[in-house]
């Protein structure tokens, strides 16, 4: 019954992220045609303000509504309250950030930015807490279709406003359409108001301000990048770096976060069976990791068409961003798992030691990376960072739900050799097949094409002889064998 509400609720979340990312992914894409790295990187800068001025207060209270083995009106009405006290001191922390952020980088257009985006954290504050009884209950449909709309609005008035103006303004105003639209369906789609109340205050601050402080140490991580490039590199390279990530972002969106959602409601539910707890993580992380793991080192591999195609030769910087970004957004998914189950278990404290730690190896290794070698130093340092948060996320589930780290590395270790045998086929076919200069779209396209159809195969087949040599264990590939053979005539 668990499997089939996992299954049905990451089969919605999945439909709607779909959606949402797509056009997600065309709004980059449309943005990118009309405007110029320079654009990104300014308005990336003002995002990072926000980011940090989030972090400072984050109160996840939507988690711990999920977390909580039973809800009242009072703790919706706590968690409403509290929301809304978050949103208004980002905005005000975001708005005496503007003028200073504005002088160290020497560009008076930073403040009528951040001040502009300063309304969005205030529009998601009164977001409709009761909407989190859906996740609850397992119910993702409506999630998704507020994904949908939200991705919608955002790209209509980016749009508009890039054609017709061909300012860096699109970014912004497509962000606060977003935040518009999600408060007003939060609404439409659970019509019930809750009151102001800080009863339950005591509650929510135990649960989530681990969590909280976890969300500090991710956000200054991503910030404290962002401004470094663009203070040491310039606003046209940090825009390249945006736009790079932002395609990572969205893999790790679309193939991470409809699971992440319904896995965490699912542990949730199970918090007091540890043993049914690690059979379903050790089961997420080999099939998670089988699925996502070729398809980001394939975009990895396959960058510099990808770029070429979708932006155009002004953005061939991005490629290498994207070619680092990809593989690395896969390491990360290993970790996010131990993160959902260790919330979902209560241990918040520890998931904010995992990421407190993670980050701050990461940033220093970032800092000396970018002085000494520039953007290239950024990205390996992005390398460095991955590994050790996957290393401590085992860690984690070591100590959590009993499963030792060998057990847990043993458990991808088809997929990753797998996946070392596809990075080797598709690297030999374009030095031997695509060794000359590329001229035209088509060729791109045929040349991705090749590669990309290659890549799958040598995967699938890797996989599927690993499997065969270890004697054919339980795991997606068992899952796939019996799936054919129940389709295969008797």
């Amino acid at each position: 019954m668990l499997k089939m509400m996992i299954l049905r609720g990451t089969a919605w979340l999945l439909l709607g992220r779909f959606v949402s990312q797509a056009i997600g992914l065309v709004s980059t894409l449309v943005a990118a045609r009309l405007l110029v790295p320079a654009d990104f990187g300014l308005v990336a800068v003002a995002m990072s303000v926000f980011m940090i001025a989030g972090a400072v207060v984050e109160l996840p209270v939507a988690a711990a509504l999920v977390q909580l083995k039973t809800v009242t009106d009072r703790d919706f009405n706590t968690a409403w309250t509290l929301n809304i006290l978050r949103g208004v001191i980002v905005t005000v922390l975001m708005l005496a950030a503007a003028w200073p952020v504005a002088a160290v980088f020497g560009d008076p257009r930073l403040v009528a930015l951040i001040s502009a985006m300063a309304s969005y954290p205030f529009l998601l504050g009164f977001r409709n807490s009761r909407f989190e009884m859906y996740i609850r209950n397992m119910d993702f449909k409506w999630e998704a279709m507020i994904e949908i709309g939200t991705k919608v609005a955002s790209f209509a008035v980016m749009f508009w406003v890039a054609l017709a103006t061909g300012s860096y303004w699109a970014l912004p105003l497509g962000l606060i359409a977003s935040g518009v639209i999600a408060l007003v369906m939060s609404f439409a789609l659970c019509p019930q108001i809750p009151g102001l109340s800080l009863s339950e205050f005591r509650k929510f601050f135990g649960f989530s301000v681990w969590l909280g402080l976890a969300q500090i140490a991710d956000s200054l991580r991503e910030a404290t990048t962002s401004l470094f490039i663009g203070k040491l590199l310039g606003n046209a390279a940090l825009g390249t770096y945006a736009v790079g990530i932002q395609f990572a972002d969205r893999m790790e969106l679309f193939l991470y976060a409809p699971m992440e959602r319904t896995m965490f409601a699912a542990f949730s539910s199970i918090q007091d069976d540890l043993h049914r707890v690690r059979a379903a993580y050790l089961s997420s992380l080999h099939a998670s990791f089988a699925i996502s793991l070729p398809i980001c080192v394939g975009i990895g591999l396959l960058a510099k068409e990808i770029v070429a195609i979708t932006l155009g030769p002004e953005w061939a910087s991005a490629a290498l961003v994207l070619a680092f970004a990809a593989p690395i957004t896969a390491i990360y998914l290993l970790g996010a798992i131990s993160v959902s189950i260790a919330t979902a278990l209560g241990r918040t404290r520890s998931v904010f030691f995992l990421k407190a730690v993670s980050a701050c190896l990461y940033i220093p290794v970032m800092v000396v990376g970018a002085l000494q070698f520039g953007m290239i130093g950024v990205l390996w340092a992005g390398v460095f960072g991955a590994i050790v948060w996957c290393g401590l996320s085992f860690r984690l589930m070591a100590k959590v739900i009993h499963v030792s780290m060998v057990r847990q590395v043993a458990i991808v270790g088809r997929s990753l050799a797998a996946a070392l045998v596809m990075s080797g086929a598709v690297t030999w076919a374009r030095s031997s097949l695509f060794d000359g200069p590329v001229q035209g779209i088509t060729e791109l396209m045929v040349q991705a094409g090749v590669l990309s159809s290659l890549g799958a195969v040598v995967y699938l087949a890797a996989h599927a002889g690993l499997w065969i040599a270890a004697n054919r264990p339980q795991g997606i590939e068992r899952q796939v064998s019996d799936r054919f053979a129940a389709l295969s005539p008797a």
